[in-house]
C-alpha cells in the first residue's frame, strides 16, 4: 500500500513506524525520518505540492493541516490552499482529512456528536468548518475530527491541572495517540465506513471531576461519537487513565 501524507508530523511518524509493510511519502516543511518505509520531501505545501509526487499513484492520501500561525490567514493557507490540487490530481486515491472538534466551539454545556450541526465560535473554527464542507464534497473521503491529542510526552490535561491555565470548567475532549493510530489502521483496512468521525475518548469527564477549583457549568461542549464509540476499541477509554 502506498500512502501520501501531507503535513507529516508526530502522528504520521508513529503510524509509519507501526505499519512497516506500507510505503509512505511524507511532505513536511523541515526535518526527516529514520524509518526505511518513509521518504520525506521538505517543502511548504501551502505554496504548492511538489512536482515529484504528481505522477505517483497512491492508494491513500492523509492530510494533516498545518498552520504557520494562529491568525485567520494562516488557517486559510493551512486548511484550504491545496484542496483543489488534491482533488484534481489524485482522483484514484482514497483520502483521510484530519479536522478538529473546534467546529463545535460555539456550544457550551451540551453533548454533541456527528449529527450535531457545526457551530464554530471563532473565525478559525469557521475556516475549519469550510474545510470540512469542501472535503466532504470529494469522493472517497473520510473526515476525522480529533480532540486534544495526548501522547506519552505531551499531556495537555496534566498541564492544565498542574498550572491552572484557566479557571472555567470544561469538558475534556481528549484522545490518546495510540487510539488515533488504531482508528486510522481500521480505516485503511476497510473496517470503518462512516465518512465523518469525532475522535475522542468514549467516556467524557470535566476538569471539575479532578479539581473543585474548576467551578460552574462547562463553557464548552462534550464531544461524543455515535460512529466510533465502542469502548473495547480504545486502549485509553477515559482521561482518568492518563491524567
Amino acid at each position: 500500500m502506498k500512502i501520501l501524507i501531507i503535513g507529516f508530523g508526530e502522528i504520521a511518524e508513529e503510524f509509519a513506524k507501526l505499519n512497516k509493510d506500507f510505503e509512505f511519502i511524507g511532505i513536511r516543511r523541515s526535518g526527516s525520518s529514520n524509518l526505511s518505509n518513509v521518504e520525506i520531501i521538505n517543502c511548504d505545501y501551502t505554496l504548492g505540492l511538489p512536482n515529484q509526487i504528481m505522477n505517483h499513484i497512491f492508494d491513500w492520501i492523509i492530510f494533516f493541516p498545518k498552520t504557520d500561525g494562529n491568525d485567520a490567514d494562516a488557517y486559510r493557507n493551512g486548511y484550504l490552499s491545496q484542496l483543489k490540487t488534491i482533488k484534481d490530481n489524485f482522483s484514484s486515491a482514497k483520502r483521510i482529512f484530519i479536522s478538529s472538534t473546534r467546529v463545535f466551539s460555539g456550544y457550551s454545556n451540551i453533548i454533541v456528536n456527528e449529527d450535531t450541526p457545526s457551530k464554530p465560535g471563532d473565525e478559525q473554527g469557521k475556516i475549519i468548518n469550510e474545510y470540512e464542507q469542501e472535503v466532504m464534497s470529494h469522493e472517497s473521503t473520510i473526515v476525522l475530527r480529533l480532540g486534544g491529542l495526548i501522547t506519552s510526552k505531551s499531556n495537555f490535561v496534566q498541564l492544565v491541572l498542574q498550572k491552572r491555565l484557566f479557571t472555567s470548567n470544561k469538558y475534556i475532549n481528549g484522545i490518546f495517540i495510540s487510539d488515533v493510530l488504531n482508528l486510522m489502521l481500521n480505516i485503511l483496512k476497510g473496517d470503518i465506513s462512516q465518512r465523518l468521525v469525532n475522535v475522542v475518548m468514549p467516556i467524557y469527564m470535566k476538569y471539575s471531576d479532578f479539581d473543585p477549583a474548576f467551578e460552574g457549568e462547562p463553557v464548552n461542549a462534550a464531544v461524543k461519537s455515535i460512529h466510533y464509540n465502542d469502548i473495547s476499541r480504545f486502549k485509553y477509554k477515559s482521561i482518568e487513565q492518563i491524567k
